[in-house]
């Protein structure tokens, strides 16, 4: 099974939880969005995560794997963001990284 959709919805979320002020870090990270930038990267992320999903497995599973990987994405990003919020989003952009690479490949 590939893994490039979970990675991105991974960032997507990541993205999506720094548009919250609740969810910011007091310190900046290095190349963390802004408030207002972090939102619509988000939704692009996770749009791009479905596009990529239909893409490898075809409109009625691509649907149900995007799903299933976001669901999991999203519980290690809400596990990593209760032990290690800044671990949490420090590996959102290697993960979207390594998402967009492996689906270049």
């Amino acid at each position: 099974m590939s893994f490039e959709t979970g990675l991105i919805g991974y960032a997507a979320l990541a993205s999506l939880a720094l548009a919250v002020k609740k969810y910011r870090p007091a310190r900046p990270l290095p190349a963390m969005p802004s408030m207002r930038a972090a939102r619509p990267l988000g939704w692009a992320l996770l749009a791009l995560a479905a596009i990529v999903a239909i893409m490898r497995f075809g409109a009625g599973l691509g649907v149900v794997a995007w799903i299933g990987q976001l669901c999991i994405g999203g519980a290690a990003l809400v596990l990593l963001l209760s032990w290690r919020p800044r671990i949490a989003y420090g590996l959102a952009m290697p993960a979207a990284a390594a998402g967009l690479l492996l689906t270049a490949l």
